[in-house]
């Protein structure tokens, strides 16, 4: 006997209230007072949640609400690093010390790729506690120096916060903005998420969770603070939900926001055109904190940061992606439309 196909919507009620009920039995559980979770499957993405943002307040779980997400940042900070690569404005095995002057000269003789993959040898570095008053240059002086490595460079896996405060530092240098500057104009804006951060204020609004701690005698759950200092920004200030990972996930597998471009139509915008042919694109909002507007424009950049690279070939990718490879240049690129 023949059963109908249930219509899409049915599957996806279905499932919806089999992760709602799963979800809310884990954090039930665990004493967690509210979570999070989304899953994108065959074109489809379903979020749910569970509880509340402050056990103290009551304030309800949504899928918009930001939680810390601490280590994960890491990834979009390595995230950020990458575009640079596709862009050309870094090698990944090019020495760390060529992009963060404060390594130049006693720092590690490391590369970018090691530091992004924890087999710089850095350590894993203070406790944030120690460092709550210092500038991000100023802990990469005390703690990522040839004398504090515990391990000779791509020799072995050794986790370091103290890797990504130099990574993070990388991309203050690279595009002449802050952390959280560069992290909201290259990568959270173009994936759509509104960025949130530990320590900062001026950020836009989002309801955003709290840490809790749990006591499991008396089953008494309370929020609590978390600690960062703010030279540790690139290691975990970041701020995200779980449908702002999904985002990360995708555009990671080529599946990113519409209006993201393929790998090689990126590498060759970020070809320079050979001169003197003259350049013209529409620009399409802020894609990477660089240029903004909606007029066409012809030639070299003129609203560019000094940090700006040349007039390159093609429109300017709105929210293009990358390869874990360094980009392959073009010897003769074709300007214009790809």
């Amino acid at each position: 006997m023949l059963r109908p196909t249930p219509a899409p919507s049915v599957e996806r009620s279905k499932i919806r209230r089999v992760l709602e009920d799963r979800l809310t039995a884990l954090a039930r559980a665990h004493q967690v007072p509210g979570a999070q979770l989304a899953v994108h499957s065959g074109g489809m993405t379903l979020a749910v949640e569970t509880g509340v943002l402050d056990a103290e307040t009551g304030e309800p779980f949504t899928a918009e609400a930001a939680v810390p997400i601490g280590s994960v940042t890491k990834a979009y900070t390595a995230t950020v690093v990458a575009l640079l690569v596709a862009d050309g404005d870094v090698e990944l095995d090019d020495p760390l010390g060529d992009h963060v002057p404060e390594l130049r000269r006693a720092g590690p003789p490391c590369t970018v790729r090691q530091v992004l993959s924890h087999t710089a040898g850095l350590p894993s570095g203070p406790d944030s506690d120690q460092v709550a008053s210092v500038t991000a240059a100023r802990y990469l002086l005390d703690h990522c120096t040839d004398r504090t490595l515990v391990m000779p460079p791509g020799t072995d896996f050794s986790y370091s916060n103290a890797g990504y405060v130099a990574a993070g530092r990388l991309i203050e240098t690279v595009t002449g903005m802050s952390w959280q500057e560069a992290m909201r104009s290259v990568l959270l804006d173009p994936l759509g998420t509104v960025p949130s951060f530990i320590g900062t204020a001026a950020t836009p609004h989002r309801p955003t969770a709290r840490g809790h701690s749990a006591n499991t005698a008396t089953g008494r759950t309370r929020p609590v603070r978390q600690n960062l200092a703010p030279a540790e920004a690139a290691a975990g200030a970041l701020r995200a939900s779980a449908l702002d990972l999904v985002a990360l996930g995708r555009a990671h597998l080529g599946d990113g926001p519409r209006g993201c471009r393929p790998v090689s139509s990126r590498r060759r915008c970020a070809a320079p055109c050979p001169a003197p042919t003259p350049v013209c694109w529409p620009t399409a909002g802020a894609w990477d904190g660089r240029s903004s507007g909606t007029a066409r424009r012809c030639g070299s950049d003129t609203t560019a940061t000094p940090r700006a690279p040349p007039a390159r070939c093609g429109p300017i990718p709105p929210r293009g992606w990358w390869s874990a490879s360094p980009p392959t240049r073009a010897a003769a690129p074709s300007c214009g439309t790809n």
